[in-house]
């Protein structure tokens, strides 16, 4: 028996600003996100899920931040 099965995930979002993000209006900028998330399973079903996006680049990519 498995006490503890855990996923880690790595990936890339794509999309397109289309509404207000942390104070930054809508650009209509297509945008790409790398994120990576980790994962807890207990009888083959997601019981956790912990994420992080590159919430830095995605904030420059739509000018909230300088680059």
């Amino acid at each position: 028996m498995v006490a503890d099965d855990r996923v880690a995930a790595r990936f890339t979002m794509r999309g397109t600003h289309q509404g207000p993000f942390f104070g930054a209006q809508a650009t209509g900028k297509n945008i790409i996100v790398s994120a990576v998330n980790f994962y807890s399973f207990s009888e083959g079903k997601i019981v956790e899920e912990r994420g992080q996006p590159d919430l830095l680049n995605l904030l420059q990519q739509i000018g909230g931040i300088p680059a």
